[in-house]
């Protein structure tokens, strides 16, 4: 049986029906993991003191065991101190997953008590930094048996407020679209419990699809934005976007000490094609603060953006599920009102950090910084694509796959009621840098950027979105909360409870 919310009883009914799950993938399966102690053998937290996790080793116990014919996770709760702060994360998952992945489905036995499940973690500050699935309830019955559990990443969800200067303001939560980390598996227990966990899939529901693919003669082009041929980059930037850390955009200009975060090194090179140049953008990455973007002038008619790059991070190492290797970028898109030009100086650095020499960032986009600029107005969009690591490819990023990450002044309405990307609107075209996320942090990553363009695809704007979206932002349901001092926001579709 499926529990999908609400709590379910080994052997008692269903709350509510789930829509049927696709399975993608195997996540976690324990046949063939060795018998005895799992990880550190019991749960515990990177925030306790030596103390704390010396008793942790009374307080629970983790360990494979044989069942069912194969190998399952036996967690065994002594005490529920072990979650006097909160719900623990007990297993990591793969960090990325294909767009149409709308879940995680967990078989469990319930040997006695009861226990609480949840998925999910850090996401990109500017999406909304920490996503967690609906908290699932799952009760021993008389006769223990197994069920599944299934944790819808796009609803119902809830979201905290750490880092959140961007987000601060989003009606919806994401999190397979901006998932920053392996994802978490957390366990919950108000009493001593027992559970066993066979296996963890990646499922679809339907709800997410793949990324659209077009032939090249589908793709018309309306306008350049840029090609390299000549040798010239005077349009292209390098932003600093944190959320408050202000003081490494100024530092990148002084130099005074090592930097945390630094700004590409730019350059036009030779793409190894005969006659060829490409944009190339060279430097350590730490972080979704490094922003590299070139200024454009939007195309009234253009549906998507069409681009061609290569991303070397030899160091990193991120793996999408089905596809292997993968290196994640994130493109940002940057509108304002048309008609009114951009004070893109206004961004820049002083004539006083000039004096240093740098080169430092060109723009300073630190949320704590532009949202106090009452006479700015703008907003931001993201859409996320996987390359093969160090291989060109050919992307056409439709402008329906994007979503506004944020927006303020006469923009602000962007991000508040979830309006799409108009083209016309287009100020720059942007992307992330890969950051590392598994791997050496502290290794060179190089990017390379080639033919970008406003171009027309032929389909409806539907069948262009591959993450899932919100429908309609006005039927979303909010409820806030205070716990252990922070705020939360439970975010829910009707039917969802």
């Amino acid at each position: 049986m499926l529990a999908f919310f609400g709590v379910l009883v080994a052997s008692g009914l269903l709350m509510a029906a789930p829509p049927k799950a696709r399975e993608l993938g195997v996540l976690e399966d324990f046949d063939s993991a060795s018998r005895g102690p799992f990880q550190q053998g019991f749960i515990e937290s990177p925030r306790w003191s030596a103390e704390q996790r010396q008793s942790a080793r009374e307080w629970s116990r983790m360990e494979v065991v044989a069942a069912d014919g194969g190998g399952a996770l036996r967690i065994q709760i002594h005490d529920a101190r072990a979650f006097a702060d909160g719900a623990k994360s007990f297993l990591r998952l793969a960090p990325y997953y294909p767009p149409e992945a709308d879940a995680v489905r967990i078989r469990l036995k319930v040997v006695s008590g009861q226990v609480v499940l949840h998925i999910g973690g850090p996401t990109a500050y500017y999406g909304n930094s920490d996503v967690f699935t609906k908290p699932q309830t799952v009760k021993a019955a008389n006769k223990p048996e197994w069920v599944e559990v299934v944790c819808n990443f796009n609803h119902p969800t809830w979201r905290n407020y750490r880092r959140s200067g961007f987000s601060t303001e989003a009606p919806r939560n994401y999190y397979n679209r901006w998932a920053q980390e392996p994802v978490g598996v957390f366990l919950s227990a108000d009493a001593a419990a027992e559970v066993l966990i066979d296996r963890i899939d990646l499922v679809a529901l339907g709800e997410g699809r793949p990324f659209a693919v077009f032939a090249p003669s589908q793709v018309r082009v309306l306008g350049k934005i840029a090609d390299f041929e000549d040798g010239k980059y005077a349009d292209v930037f390098n932003a600093y976007m944190s959320a408050a850390e202000t003081e490494w955009f100024e530092e990148s200009w002084r130099r005074t000490k090592p930097l945390r975060f630094e700004p590409m090194l730019l350059g036009v090179a030779d793409t190894g094609i005969v006659g060829k140049k490409s944009l190339e953008c060279r430097g350590r990455t730490a972080e979704e603060v490094h922003c590299t973007g070139v200024h454009a002038r939007g195309a009234a008619n253009a549906n998507a953006i069409a681009i061609s790059l290569s991303a070397d991070a030899p160091a990193q190492r991120n793996t999408l599920l089905g596809a292997g290797p993968v290196v994640p970028v994130d493109f940002l898109v940057f509108v304002a009102p048309e008609g009114r030009p951009f004070p893109w100086q206004r961004l820049g650095p002083s004539a006083e950090l000039r004096a240093h020499g740098g080169r430092g960032f060109d723009y300073q986009l630190t949320h704590r910084v532009i949202a106090a600029d009452k006479d700015l107005h703008f907003a931001m969009y993201q859409a996320r694509r996987y390359l093969k690591p160090g291989e060109w490819a050919k992307l056409v990023l439709p402008t329906a796959d994007f979503t506004c990450i944020y927006g303020q002044g006469d923009m602000r309405e962007r991000l508040l009621n979830h309006e799409p990307l108009r083209s016309a609107e287009v100020i720059a075209v942007a992307w992330l840098n890969p950051w590392c996320r598994q791997g050496r942090r502290d290794e060179a990553i190089v990017t390379r950027v080639d033919e970008m363009s406003f171009v027309q695809v032929p389909g409806p704007a539907q069948e262009h979105i591959s993450f899932w979206q919100v429908p309609d932002v006005r039927r979303l349901l909010h409820r806030d909360e205070g716990r252990d001092g922070q705020r939360r926001r439970h975010v829910s579709l009707p039917g969802d409870e």
